[in-house]
């Protein structure tokens, strides 16, 4: 006999968890002791449930599934956030939420509360999960881990949510005598061999063909063999910024990341392709504008049916398919054309006329204060190690990341695309630090001045476990992406988003100060002054910030206006 919390964890060591973020609190004081004595698991206190809900996402990204623990009332909806942003970009974990005893438990009483800090978060989080539960009877513990677990890897995977009343997890039960979970073995509709014929059809008719890669090759662990499948065929192929990190920058197949704020080549080439092959991305509204796909046979791939069919995309050719099944199914006894020099060529000459963006700062006295940050990530991302976790949060950070940094090979990218909420890259990287892949690798997290408030707690728990992250601060001193689109919006009005409107920007200096962590900071200069600052910031041990001061008037480089295959100078 054991009491479900027992079962509980025992269930979790069995799917080779190591480490579980938890926040304590009377409704999950249960879980988090049974977890503190177990010899095989280690746990990670942040100073926010919203902290913890994005450790276990980004743990989970890494390392394929994770899962974490909060109590009960405010410290199950402060997990919100980050359970949006595993849903939305399709990230396998558990979250457990003490709840109170069922005694306690409103029901049908008509009532708003009964118990203290009593909330239903079933409900709560039902639309943003792909299974929310309360178990309510100890016997069916078994099951519902196993249900939850299928239903987390399976098909479209995401996150899973478990609320269980004080008085079930004491329960005992007998292992041996609980309830299991059988999997009914419907065969999904995820292969279609005509349309695979179809598919090489198209591929051997098409003179400019092009594939666009997105984040599900990477959720289902495809992204060798995409790229051993576009090698061997020699097809062009962009990605989405959840794919970005696929390859380097400088492969001879890679053409950019589309988008409103991607680079300008990917976009001049989904407008000039006659065959875009589109594989586990969803046609999101900031990758699809006027000219994609506009001359081109649209072929869309993807393991969720419904995002096949969104409504800003009609594809030619829709194919339900298991990514993992994909790659198999279309080189066997694929036998096409050589895809033509002309084409290829085009694609060299996008890349290299229109992938970087070229900035000259306009002439003020103002603006000469400053780096350019499209010139700083270029000689940064120069610098920062081959093998590193690197972690762009929201906001204008996250695009001019995205825009301008040159990705090398090795470097793993954690990017929350869908929900994007801003504050995430902090306590990402702390997540990365738990993970089995961090192991010898940097910690490197991109942030704004905005975002880097939104969970500055978390420093102090990157302070005291001396956990190595290098935090670099883009300070615009303002909400600088919101800031453009209100002044482009309201005829030059802005409300707010810097210090003359209601937004008073950190003193970053004083707060890595008064948390012990080393600080440095960059205005302009030299690009050897730059670079040995920078590399003397990476080389120090243990955590360190470094603060680029920015101009409040450096804005974001809209690229989707710009597909023609003519050199431009931006000043942005």
């Amino acid at each position: 006999m054991m009491q479900v919390t027992k079962y509980i964890i025992e269930f979790l060591i069995s799917k080779k968890i190591k480490t579980i973020p938890v926040y304590q609190g009377g409704a999950v004081m249960n879980f988090i002791d049974e977890i503190g004595r177990h010899p095989k698991l280690d746990y990670v206190v942040p100073y926010h449930e919203q902290a913890l809900s994005m450790q276990v996402d980004t743990i989970a990204r890494l390392d394929g599934f994770a899962a974490g623990f909060a109590t009960s009332g405010p410290g199950a909806t402060n997990l919100l956030t980050g359970v949006c942003s595993a849903f939305y970009d399709s990230i396998p974990c558990f979250y457990f939420t003490g709840q109170v005893g069922q005694i306690h438990l409103k029901k049908n009483r008509g009532v708003r509360q009964l118990g203290f800090q009593e909330t239903d978060v079933v409900e709560v989080f039902k639309p943003i999960t792909k299974y929310a539960t309360q178990i309510n009877d100890a016997s069916k513990v078994r099951y519902e881990l196993e249900k939850g677990y299928e239903l987390a890897m399976s098909g479209r995977p995401g996150p899973v949510i478990f609320d269980i009343p004080f008085n079930i997890q004491r329960t005992m039960v007998n292992p041996k005598k609980l309830l299991s979970f059988k999997l009914n073995k419907k065969k999904i509709s995820q292969f279609n061999i005509n349309k695979i014929k179809n598919l090489k059809k198209e591929i051997n008719k098409a003179k400019k063909p092009l594939i666009l890669v997105g984040g599900g090759v990477k959720r289902a662990n495809q992204e060798k063999q995409f790229l051993q499948f576009v090698r061997k065929y020699k097809i062009p192929f962009v990605t989405t910024w959840m794919s970005q990190h696929l390859t380097s920058y400088d492969d001879k197949l890679y053409f950019g990341s589309i988008g409103k704020n991607g680079h300008r080549s990917a976009n001049h080439l989904t407008s000039k392709c006659d065959l875009l092959i589109c594989i586990g991305q969803r046609f999101g509204v900031k990758n699809i504008f006027g000219e994609f796909g506009k001359k081109a046979k649209i072929i869309a791939i993807d393991i969720d049916k419904n995002e096949l069919n969104n409504g800003l995309v009609k594809p030619n050719i829709t194919i339900e398919i298991l990514i993992q099944d994909l790659f198999l199914k279309l080189d066997k006894n694929l036998k096409i054309n050589r895809v033509s020099k002309h084409w290829i060529n085009e694609c060299k000459k996008a890349k290299e006329n229109l992938f970087k963006i070229l900035i000259f700062n306009k002439n003020t006295s103002e603006r000469k204060k400053f780096i350019s940050v499209y010139k700083f990530f270029d000689i940064i991302s120069k610098t920062i190690n081959k093998n590193s976790l690197i972690f762009p949060d929201a906001g204008a950070n996250q695009v001019w990341f995205f825009q301008s940094f040159l990705q090398k090979k090795e470097q793993i990218i954690i990017n929350h695309t869908g929900h994007s909420p801003m504050g995430h890259s902090i306590a990402a990287s702390i997540g990365g630090y738990y993970s089995k892949k961090s192991k010898n690798k940097k910690l490197i997290a991109f942030t704004g001045d905005g975002g880097f408030m939104m969970n500055v707690q978390e420093l102090e728990h990157i302070k005291n476990h001396k956990i190595p992250v290098k935090i670099i601060v883009l300070d615009n001193r303002s909400l600088g992406n919101t800031k453009l689109g209100t002044l482009l919006a309201f005829n030059g009005r802005t409300h707010g988003n810097d210090k003359k409107n209601g937004y008073f920007p950190p003193n970053i200096k004083k707060i890595s100060e008064g948390f012990g962590i080393s600080y440095h900071e960059f205005y302009n200069g030299t690009d050897i002054k730059l670079i040995k600052k920078f590399k003397k910031f990476l080389r120090e041990k243990g955590p360190s910030i470094f603060r680029v001061h920015l101009s409040e008037t450096q804005n974001v480089a809209e690229l989707h206006v710009l597909t023609d295959n003519k050199k431009k100078d931006y000043f942005i």
